[in-house]
C-alpha cells in the first residue's frame, strides 16, 4: 500500500540539518584530511584553526580557498 503525503509535511519532519563542519586539529587523521582536501600542510591548518577557529568555511576564508 503506498501512502501519499505532502511535500510540507516532509519538509517539516525532517530534522536532520547537518552541523557546521569544524576541523578537529587534536585529530592528526583530520589535520591532514582537511590538509589535502585544501591543498596546505597541517601546520598551515593548525596555524588557521588558532587564528580564526575550527569552522572549515573560515579556515577556508584564511586560507583563500
Amino acid at each position: 500500500m503506498i501512502r501519499l503525503v505532502t511535500v510540507a509535511s516532509v519538509l517539516s519532519s525532517n530534522t536532520g540539518v547537518k552541523p557546521t563542519p569544524v576541523i578537529d586539529t587534536k585529530d592528526d587523521s583530520a589535520a591532514t584530511y582537511w590538509a589535502s582536501k585544501l591543498r596546505v600542510s597541517p601546520e598551515d591548518i593548525a596555524n588557521a584553526v588558532a587564528k580564526v577557529g575550527p569552522s572549515v568555511a573560515a579556515v577556508r576564508r584564511y586560507l583563500g580557498k
